[in-house]
């Protein structure tokens, strides 16, 4: 039985690869790092494939992940999630849990207590911040007497939430060895009570006795959770039966409780009833310490001009996993170029390894780069939130900096009123010209803030 299904889920992923393959643009990471992948690894519906290594890891996770899992489960009309562990953490796991080893190579695990959890995500590797220290705090609370049930943690996509959560993982498991933890995302939770459904009988109870036994819940993008009336109700029911038993829940999301849609006025007040935090988007200092330590983690020589060091932080300074994916994409060239150790990234590297996202954005937008960065890079040039800057305020420094930012998206891109609009919650076409022509004024009278804004073209 265990051989039979070891054969059907690597011809399973063999189909998915050759889909992937035929869709790929990129042959040489395909043949490196995707070709030679194999399942070493089942439990439940989830399939453990194993990587060469931590980047190959972490691409296939964000540009490849989700493609696999549709191929594979199209081919065998399945419903598996698919978890990527490199050939490391594979033998640590073989030596560590308890395992049955099949003399092919193919691992069938007993039930292991806590399930989710990546090790390469710790407290220690969390690289903390004047945006996120709030949020790095009351995650350390889970291991005090006094916590707070349940902790609810919002903020911007690729701000760290999820490795706040792997933390929080590890390090209860090494504080409560005896204790079980999960993690899961919303969208595979989802899925779990879909497939209960499907398979009928007493599964649905099955799986809340399952999800009730956990002494520490962690569930990312609780967003997801909209919209789908039945599995609210399932998922409210076990969060009463956990808090109630003492049991700690940690969540994400990309909005706060009060935001989110379609879910009933009940659950969002038990969502405020514990501790609610939310990690707001980082500076430019702490993005370039995020972007020195992601490359010390990298275990690389080359080096990164100054300018590429400020181009990379100011384009990608709203989400911390689109600066890890684009040092990635740095890594990946320097190996497919064969650049010596110590080799240094200028600015025309970058703009290299960058075409395909320009030509992107040229299609989106008609010119190189998305206005939200533009917005974002003039903002932090003044240190003033873009969140501000978008909003109805009209505090004197707040209404300059959006006027400059019409001023630069107009001049510099010739984008119209009405597209320049749109990124300022709607404001119409009179008052967008009026902006402009008061920065047009401005500049005339002010060769500093003539200057400023010319210093602006040159980094954006």
């Amino acid at each position: 039985m265990e051989r039979t299904l070891q054969k059907n889920l690597n011809s399973l992923l063999e189909i998915a690869k050759e889909k992937v393959k035929n869709s790929s643009s990129n042959l040489v990471f395909y043949n490196e790092f995707i070709a030679p992948i194999s399942v070493c690894n089942v439990k439940d519906n989830v399939i453990y494939v194993k990587v060469k290594n931590i980047f190959a890891k972490q691409t296939l996770n964000i540009d490849y992940k989700k493609k696999l899992e549709t191929e594979l489960n199209n081919s065998g009309n399945t419903n598996y999630i698919l978890s990527f562990i490199t050939e490391n953490e594979a033998e640590i796991e073989s030596a560590t849990k308890n395992t049955k080893q099949k003399s092919d190579g193919f691992i069938f695990t007993q039930q292991t207590k806590s399930t989710g959890i990546n090790n390469n995500y710790r407290f220690d590797n969390f690289i903390v911040s004047e945006f996120n220290k709030t949020a790095y705090n009351a995650a350390q609370t889970v291991f005090k007497d006094k916590f707070w049930n349940p902790i609810f943690i919002s903020g911007g996509v690729g701000l760290g939430k999820t490795h706040l959560l792997y933390a929080i993982g590890n390090q209860f498991i090494n504080h409560f060895p005896n204790k079980i933890v999960k993690y899961i995302s919303t969208d595979d939770f989802v899925r779990e009570v879909y497939n209960s459904f499907s398979i009928g009988g007493n599964s649905v109870e099955q799986l809340k006795e399952k999800y009730e036994s956990y002494d520490l819940l962690l569930l990312d993008d609780i967003q997801f959770l909209e919209k789908k009336e039945k599995i609210n109700e399932i998922f409210f029911n076990i969060f009463n039966k956990n808090i109630s038993s003492g049991k700690i829940i940690v969540m994400t999301s990309d909005k706060e409780p009060s935001l989110l849609q379609n879910l009933e006025a009940r659950m969002k007040s038990r969502f405020h009833s514990g501790l609610y935090i939310k990690i707001t988007r980082p500076d430019l200092n702490s993005v370039k310490k995020i972007l020195e330590e992601k490359i010390k983690e990298s275990n690389e020589t080359f080096i990164l001009t100054s300018d590429v060091i400020n181009y990379i932080c100011r384009r990608y300074c709203n989400d911390i996993r689109e600066l890890e994916g684009f040092l990635h994409r740095i890594l990946f060239y320097a190996i497919n170029n064969n650049l010596p150790p110590n080799a240094i990234i200028n600015l025309d590297m970058i703009r290299k390894i960058n075409e395909n996202e320009n030509r992107d954005n040229m299609v989106k937008y008609g010119f190189d780069v998305n206005p939200e960065i533009v917005i974002n890079q003039i903002c932090a040039a003044y240190s003033i939130n873009p969140e501000l800057v978008k909003s109805k305020n009209r505090t004197k420094q707040i209404s300059l900096v959006r006027q400059v930012c019409m001023y630069v998206l107009r001049q510099k891109f010739n984008m119209n009123y009405s597209q320049i609009g749109s990124f300022f919650l709607g404001r119409d076409h009179s008052t967008v010209m009026e902006s402009i022509e008061n920065i047009t004024k401005k500049i005339k009278k002010d060769s500093k803030l003539e200057e400023f804004i010319v210093n602006l073209y040159k980094k954006i």
